[in-house]
């Protein structure tokens, strides 16, 4: 698999002209070669891998040189003492590389100009998503994985919902997603949990925070784990004390956001543009009423990243194609009131949408 994915990077590189690539991404680089290593921090890197039509090197530090030996055998491991910049002011002239592609989305600007001043006969050309667009179209094993870290999710998030969270604060019960992910198998979560409780809803990406979960409240939880090395990313919103607790509006903004999402899974086909899918659920939240309310896309991919290609919202020129996993969430935020979001992941067909997921956990609303 690993050396497929090589070959397919080479010629990729050849296509475009390119002598090499510098891959800085944690995310391609595991993909690419198997190294998992995340960096720790922004600003600090576990390594990078350099491929060209000759060589596979993977490049790091020492803190990483037994990992690195172990995970990724098609590579040739070196350990850098001055940095990554200079390791290759000494690599490329061997290798007589004359054009240098990097990821320009994982390349700070500082590292950009070491690699110059080490590199000053070598032309170093950005790119974009050139390693990335590999990692799109998931294959037999990664589709296991992905089902795999969903099924895990959903158990706990299940468990999470069986309970009484009342009187809880949205962060303990954030944190007790957290321990139970990991409890489970999982390498952790791959997001912090997000539960967000009346008002705070209205906000698609809150924080966890020290708010006591009241009776009747419309609770919005999106939450994933990491198992494998692959990502899952489910959401669903509840009403705390139960749906007979909820006031009057909750049933319609569920019902509307049900009924987009489902829409969506049932009309989405290969071969639409990532903005056609977005379309198609967002024109019923907009008949409702409440499309200014609606202001992310409908879904993203979801593989060794949480969000990856494609992407499936309002401006994605994106053409969804079969092989490729994404989600799906339709969301109204009511400022002062709060949210709701439902989010599945689905595997694209040649017939449709597949959910990959079984949670059921969703209220028959009209």
């Amino acid at each position: 698999m690993i050396k497929s994915r090589i070959a397919a990077l080479r010629r990729l590189l050849k296509k475009q002209g390119l002598d090499a690539i510098l891959v800085t991404l944690p995310a391609n680089r595991r993909y690419l070669s198997g190294f998992s290593p995340d960096d720790g921090q922004w600003g600090e890197s576990s390594g990078a891998i350099f491929v060209s039509q000759n060589a596979a090197l993977l490049l790091t530090d020492f803190r990483y040189e037994l990992t690195a030996r172990s995970q990724a055998p098609y590579f040739e491991t070196l350990i850098y003492h001055q940095g990554l910049a200079t390791l290759m002011g000494m690599i490329a002239p061997e290798l007589g590389i004359n054009t240098l592609a990097y990821e320009s989305e994982a390349m700070l600007d500082i590292w950009r100009q070491r690699l110059e001043e080490n590199l000053p006969e070598v032309e170093l050309k950005p790119t974009l998503g050139l390693a990335s667009k590999l990692r799109v179209m998931k294959n037999s094993a990664e589709i296991k994985a992905l089902t795999a870290s969903l099924a895990l999710m959903e158990k706990v998030l299940d468990d999470t919902l069986a309970g009484d969270i009342v009187g809880k604060s949205e962060r303990e019960v954030a944190l007790s997603i957290a321990r139970a992910v990991e409890d489970a198998g999982a390498e952790g979560v791959s997001f912090p949990p997000l539960v967000a409780s009346g008002p705070n809803g209205a906000e698609p990406h809150a924080e966890s925070g020290s708010r006591i979960i009241k009776r009747g409240d419309p609770v919005v939880f999106d939450v994933g784990a990491k198992l494998g090395g692959y990502c899952s990313d489910i959401s669903r919103t509840v009403v705390a004390g139960g749906l007979e607790a909820a006031d009057e509006r909750f049933a319609q903004i569920y019902g509307l956001t049900r009924k987009a999402q489902l829409k969506a899974m049932a009309e989405i086909m290969p071969g639409m543009l990532g903005e056609e899918a977005d379309a198609i659920a967002r024109e019923v939240i907009e008949e409702g009423g409440f499309g200014p309310r609606f202001g992310h896309s409908l879904g993203h991919g979801v593989g060794l990243a949480t969000h990856e290609d494609p992407r499936v919202g309002p401006r994605s020129g994106d053409e969804l194609m079969p092989g490729m996993v994404f989600t799906i969430e339709p969301g109204i935020y009511l400022p002062g009131w709060g949210g709701v979001r439902l989010e599945d992941m689905v595997l694209l067909t040649s017939q449709g949408c597949r959910r990959l997921g079984s949670l059921d956990r969703f209220y028959d609303l009209p």
